[in-house]
């Protein structure tokens, strides 16, 4: 390879690289609150250390892009924050905490898969730091993607707290219920027509 594409960030890498600033904020910011809302449980304790080390991975990674010309500040980070707001602003709080905490482990899949392509896109233009980089971040957010994983499932031993809404406060309480109506309605259809298709 020419020691220019060495030094130029290939296109799919650019975009990824937007995507994980957006990502990752995303999750420092969603982590952290719904870890917050189940303070004191292993779900929350997870949570909120898995968003700490999200930070540092950002923290880490803006003078490696920044050294290509590629910044993750204001829009690709303010667009990831933005969107967590309004998952914990609107869909969490209406959700039960066994939903809340299995999109959760989504948020954390989403991470170590963009991490692991982006090595390997560096790996493409046989550049070893920056494969390096995200592969170690990988490996060591792959460590709390299993964190939450293991405590969505043992969340499952408590069915009263998985089908609860995450926080107890009024409105937290009343987007819960609305979406149980929500629910019992669509179960319902469902149950009319399945009974129609006999």
């Amino acid at each position: 390879m020419s020691e220019d594409t060495t030094n130029t960030l290939h296109p799919a890498e650019h975009r990824a690289y937007r995507e994980l600033y957006a990502v990752s904020r995303h999750l420092v910011h969603r982590w952290a609150r719904v870890g917050t809302l189940l303070d004191g449980t292993p779900v929350g304790d997870a949570l909120r250390r898995g968003a700490a080390d999200a930070q540092r991975l950002i923290e880490e990674l803006e003078p490696r892009t920044e050294a290509y010309g590629l910044y993750g500040r204001p829009m690709a980070q303010g667009l990831g924050a933005r969107l967590a707001d309004l998952r914990t602003g609107i869909t969490d709080r209406g959700a039960d905490t066994g939903l809340v905490v299995r999109f959760a482990v989504l948020d954390a899949e989403h991470l170590t898969t963009l991490l692991r392509q982006l090595a390997e896109l560096a790996r493409a233009r046989e550049d070893r730091n920056l494969a390096a980089f995200c592969e170690e971040w990988a490996v060591r957010f792959e460590a709390h993607l299993d964190a939450v994983r293991q405590a969505a499932v043992a969340l499952g031993a408590d069915p009263d707290r998985a089908a609860a809404p995450v926080a107890a406060g009024v409105l937290n309480r009343t987007a819960h219920g609305v979406g149980w109506v929500f629910g019992a309605f669509g179960e319902g259809v469902d149950r009319i027509a399945g009974r129609l298709r006999r």
